[in-house]
C-alpha cells in the first residue's frame, strides 16, 4: 500500500509538472488586443476596472466568466440560475460592481423581485431556493449544516449535485468580489449603466439617466 501511494504521489508530480510546462506564458498579451477581444469579439463594455488589471488577468477574468456560462458548464444550473447566485453573494459581500452587472443582467431577463434579492433578502419567487442556498455556502465559506442541507431539498427540491456546483458557482463569484471591492477601494469608476441597477440607485445615484 506505502509503494501504491508513492508511486501515485509520483505520477501526480510528472502530471503537475507537465500542466506547468504546457501552461507556461510564453509571449505577453497586449492591452490593445484585450480590449479588441472583449469589445469586438465579445460585444462586452470596456469597464474602467479592466484598466487597473494586467492584460493578462482581465483576458483571464472573461474568459473564466465566458466558461462558466458555456454550454455543458453544470449540469444542474443554468446561466440565468447562475446570474441569480451570483447577485445573492455580491449583496452578501456587498460587492458593488458586481452586484450592479448581475442585477442589471437579471432585470433584462425578466427576473421577478431582483430588487429584493439585490437588498439581501429572499424572493418569494421559485428563485428562492437558489438564494438560500448561495447564502448557506458563502456563510459557512462551502459547508452545508445537515439540517440546512435537508432543508435545501424538501423545501425547494435541491439535490446533493446540485448544492455541489451552487457552492463551486458562489466561490467563484466571492473571489471575483475580493477583487472588485479591492479595485473599488482603489478609486475604479463605476459606470453609470451599472449605477442605475446597483445597491445605490435609488440614493446616490438617483439623478443619474442612462439612454438605452
Amino acid at each position: 500500500k506505502k509503494k501504491k501511494n508513492q508511486k501515485n504521489q509520483m505520477q501526480l508530480q510528472l502530471a503537475l509538472v507537465g500542466l506547468v510546462a504546457l501552461f507556461t506564458v510564453t509571449s505577453a498579451i497586449s492591452k490593445a488586443e484585450v480590449q479588441n477581444w472583449v469589445t469586438e469579439t465579445l460585444k462586452f463594455p470596456w469597464l474602467d476596472a479592466f484598466d487597473r488589471m494586467t492584460p493578462a488577468l482581465a483576458k483571464t477574468v472573461m474568459t473564466n466568466y465566458l466558461n462558466l456560462l458555456g454550454e455543458g458548464a453544470f449540469e444542474t444550473l443554468t446561466p440565468l440560475d447562475l446570474e441569480k447566485i451570483w447577485t445573492a453573494v455580491s449583496s452578501a459581500n456587498n460587492c458593488e460592481l458586481c452586484l450592479s452587472f448581475h442585477a442589471m443582467t437579471l432585470g433584462q431577463e425578466g427576473v421577478e423581485q431582483v430588487s429584493e434579492i439585490v437588498a439581501g433578502g429572499v424572493p418569494s419567487t421559485a428563485d428562492a431556493g437558489l438564494v438560500v442556498a448561495a447564502k448557506y455556502s458563502l456563510a459557512h465559506k462551502g459547508p452545508l449544516l445537515p439540517r440546512e442541507k435537508a432543508h435545501l431539498k424538501s423545501g425547494f427540491g435541491i439535490s446533493e449535485d446540485k448544492i455541489l456546483e451552487i457552492t463551486y458557482a458562489v466561490g467563484q463569484m466571492a473571489g471575483l468580489n475580493h477583487m472588485y471591492i479591492y479595485l473599488i477601494n482603489e478609486g475604479i469608476v463605476l459606470e453609470d449603466f451599472l449605477k442605475v441597477s446597483g445597491p445605490f440607485a435609488k440614493t446616490l445615484y438617483k439623478d443619474v439617466k442612462v439612454e438605452l
